[in-house]
This record gives C-alpha cells, sequence and structure tokens, in this order.
C-alpha cells in the first residue's frame, strides 16, 4: 500500500522504545549467529587450523557480551513497564483481550474470502501480542540455561546436559521466528514493503494506522479533537 508524502503521521514508537528495539536486535543476532556457529566448529578449525582456533574464541566472547546485553535490556524492559506511565502504557495495550480472539476469527475468514474487510484492530494486534510475549518466555529460558551454562562448575552433568537441549531447542526456534515471522511483517509485507520504518523514526502513517489498526486510529482522533477543543476554549478564556 502506498502512503502519500505528505500524509499526517503518528507516534508508533517513542525513543526509549526504539533504542530497547534495536539493543534487542542487534544483541539478539549476535547471539544466533555466534551460537550457531558452534556447529561448524570442527569444520573451521580443521579448515583454518590455530586461526579457526582464534576465532571461536573470540565467538565465545562476543557471545557473552551479547548475552549479557540480552540480559540487561529485558531486565531494563520489565522495569520500564512497571514504573515508567510510557511502559505501563505499553504493557496495558500489549495484555490479551477476549477482543483478540474475535479479531483472530474475524481477520482468517477475511483471508479465506468469507469476509469483505479486515476487522479494525487495536493499538497492538493479536500477532504482535504472541510474538512480544512469547519473547518473555525464550528470553527466560535462553538466559536461565545460557547462565547455567556459562558457570558449569556449579552444575552436574545431567542438567548441564539439560540445560544443552532447551537452550538449542529455544534458540532454534527463536531464530525461526525472527527470520520467518517478525522480518516478513516488517520489511516484505505487501502491506509495508519495502520496509516498515517505525522502528527508526517511531511514526506511522495515517492510510496504515487506518488500516491496520482501526480502533487506536480512530481514538487518536477523538484524543486529538478533545485536546484541540480544549486548547481552544483555553484560547478563549485567555481572549
Amino acid at each position: 500500500m502506498s502512503h502519500g508524502k505528505n500524509e499526517r503521521m503518528f507516534v508508533r514508537l517513542t525513543k526509549s522504545q526504539r533504542i530497547q528495539h534495536v539493543i534487542l536486535f542487534v544483541s539478539t543476532g549476535l547471539l544466533i549467529l555466534t551460537g550457531f556457529m558452534l556447529m561448524g566448529e570442527r569444520w573451521v578449525i580443521d579448515m583454518f587450523g590455530s586461526a579457526g582456533n582464534e576465532i571461536f574464541y573470540w565467538r565465545g566472547i562476543v557471545h557473552r557480551i551479547a548475552g549479557v546485553a540480552v540480559t540487561l535490556v529485558c531486565l531494563y524492559h520489565l522495569g520500564y513497564v512497571v514504573v515508567q506511565e510510557e511502559g505501563r502504557s505499553w504493557i496495558k495495550d500489549m495484555l490479551p483481550r477476549l477482543s483478540d480472539a474475535t479479531h483472530a476469527s474475524q481477520n482468517v475468514s477475511y483471508m479465506l474470502g468469507f469476509r469483505e474487510a479486515r476487522p479494525k484492530m487495536e493499538r497492538f494486534t493479536y500477532i504482535e501480542k504472541v510474538e512480544y510475549f512469547s519473547v518473555y518466555f525464550g528470553m527466560f529460558i535462553v538466559i536461565v540455561t545460557g547462565t547455567m551454562m556459562w558457570t558449569e562448575q556449579y552444575w552436574p552433568k545431567f542438567w548441564l546436559d539439560v540445560a544443552d537441549a532447551f537452550h538449542l531447542g529455544e534458540a532454534t526456534l527463536a531464530a525461526l521466528a525472527i527470520i520467518i515471522g517478525h522480518i516478513f511483517s516488517v520489511h516484505y509485507n505487501p502491506h509495508v514493503y519495502p520496509m516498515n520504518k517505525a522502528f527508526i523514526d517511531g511514526k506511522i502513517s495515517e492510510s496504515m494506522m487506518k488500516e491496520e489498526h482501526g480502533l487506536w486510529y480512530e481514538r487518536e482522533l477523538e484524543r486529538l479533537a478533545a485536546e484541540e477543543a480544549e486548547a481552544a476554549s483555553e484560547g478563549n478564556n485567555n481572549a
């Protein structure tokens, strides 16, 4: 869907939310890259010899630094959604509601051709909510199991084997979810191609907002109208 250059824009992501997203994206990308490098460790060492050992030494360092960064940004985000008003607004709108099931059913009906129009959705769609809370689940597993393997001297071999299995399994699921799910919706979805730039500038166009988040769009219009009316009233009182 094309958008006019002079189209009105709305705030989708604040500066704090964009910074958190960038840190999470970069650190998670490094974790996936350096983590799956282990599968080719023997091949690289056989090919490059001592240089291969050096590569995998630094692979481990980068993996741990990225793991610490992911842990810190996750802990910060937990505090952010509890302490800051902006964060509380975020988590309030992210919480699952019965209307999400209705929207999911209506959207499936629309995609199958049984419904003429897409349902009007909230600030965060049911898909975005599933993706968001799956990050909580996934990060808890990889952080706990990663910490166990980092402090392997304190754990029996059985528990290290369990941690390794869960760590690899969740990392694989996360990589597939990011590559197939998230990147498609951000970059290759026909509605946003070639890229949804909200993670860069925090903005969403009026047409996209109306199409993708109709209920949120209507509430924002009501809020803006109320603010304009209040400003006009104050101006008349001061005249």
